[in-house]
């Protein structure tokens, strides 16, 4: 009985072993997650600023290509 005792315990000291290893990898993976979080919306903000500038100028090209085609048509 006290073999069958000493086994169990054994097991329960290698399932914790290896449960500890398994929060160590979880713990890893956590981190290179936020890493990975960061340089994304970094990126996602570096569009969204270029994509906004880009914008801005379309409709600046607009309004001047509207403003040309209203000068000559009151030029003429």
């Amino acid at each position: 009985q006290i073999d069958d005792t000493v086994n169990v315990m054994r097991q329960n000291i290698q399932r914790t072993e290896q449960r500890g290893s398994k929060l160590d990898d979880m713990e890893d993976q956590t981190h290179r997650m936020g890493i990975a979080a960061s340089q994304f919306k970094r990126g996602a903000n570096r569009v969204h600023k270029d994509l906004k500038w880009k914008n801005v100028r379309m409709w600046a090209l607009i309004i001047l290509g509207i403003a040309v085609v209203l000068a000559i048509i009151i030029g003429l």
